[in-house]
């Protein structure tokens, strides 16, 4: 009888530490990477609609509070991958897109590390506003102190190989219909990334010879002036809403970029 105790306890034991060895290789890092910033995404009723509602979800919901979230999969070896939304928090698809993209990858095998900013300021993102102090995020991330300065710093000091800033377009905006952004110098790169991530996500290629030219300020573009290859997605939505068939573009786009630094 004792002897059926042991086989007993042992069988559940080893279960219980099968549990937690899964728990464990689930489990992601998140960061704030700027106080400054922190709002309640969910006073936004789209995305309180769109994004999965999951354990993991309500962590990046309760971390946004803080400031700006930043998931990590994997140690900071390998390829070395930075997904942005919500630069303008009224471009809600890609923002969705890239927590559903956090839901997507816990557990998954990732073969180098994955960063991913799904509300790049939540407080904006609450409000469903485009700016910040007046002006366009996407605008000033070469002034220090802003918010996307501050990942732009971030990239370059976790050494990233491949950065995709995630946005949507109007219609009627540029480039008016869903495409990927590159500029060929000084990060050749970022065309070779683009043009990858065109053909696997059926998006438009746009680009430009140089960098800082035609979009002064533009994450992707001071990005690339500091050694960071870059590029720009676009998911065509009007602002403020999430236009059917949005969110799964913004998600493709994303997951090609993935795809194109073989880290899934």
């Amino acid at each position: 009888m004792n002897q059926k105790i042991k086989i007993i306890a042992i069988f559940f034991l080893g279960l219980f530490i099968s549990f937690n060895m899964i728990e464990m290789s689930h489990a992601v890092k998140i960061d704030i990477i700027n106080s400054n910033t922190g709002g309640d995404v969910t006073k936004n009723k789209l995305i309180k609609k769109y994004i999965p509602k999951t354990n993991i979800t309500n962590q990046v919901v309760e971390a946004a509070k803080k400031g700006t979230p930043m998931v990590t999969f994997g140690n900071g070896k390998g390829p070395r991958v930075l997904i942005v939304a919500g630069v303008h928090g009224n471009e809600l698809p890609s923002q969705i897109a890239a927590v559903k993209l956090i839901n997507y990858l816990q557990g998954k095998k990732i073969r180098g590390t994955v960063y991913i900013i799904p509300f790049a300021i939540p407080s904006n993102t609450a409000k469903t506003k485009r700016y910040w102090k007046g002006r366009s995020p996407n605008a000033i991330a070469q002034y220090s102190g802003t918010p996307t300065n501050k990942i732009v710093k971030l990239a370059k000091k976790l050494k990233i190989d491949a950065m995709g800033d995630f946005h949507c377009t109007r219609p009627i905006g540029y480039p008016g219909k869903s495409a990927i952004l590159y500029t060929k110098y000084p990060e050749y790169q970022s065309y070779k990334m683009a043009k990858y991530m065109s053909k696997k996500s059926k998006s438009a290629l746009k680009g430009y010879k140089k960098a800082g030219f035609y979009f002064k300020g533009a994450l992707e573009d001071v990005c690339n002036l500091n050694g960071v290859p870059s590029v720009t997605a676009e998911a065509l939505s009007w602002h403020g809403t999430v236009k059917k068939g949005s969110v799964t573009k913004s998600f493709s786009q994303m997951n090609a970029l993935l795809k194109y630094k073989k880290v899934i």
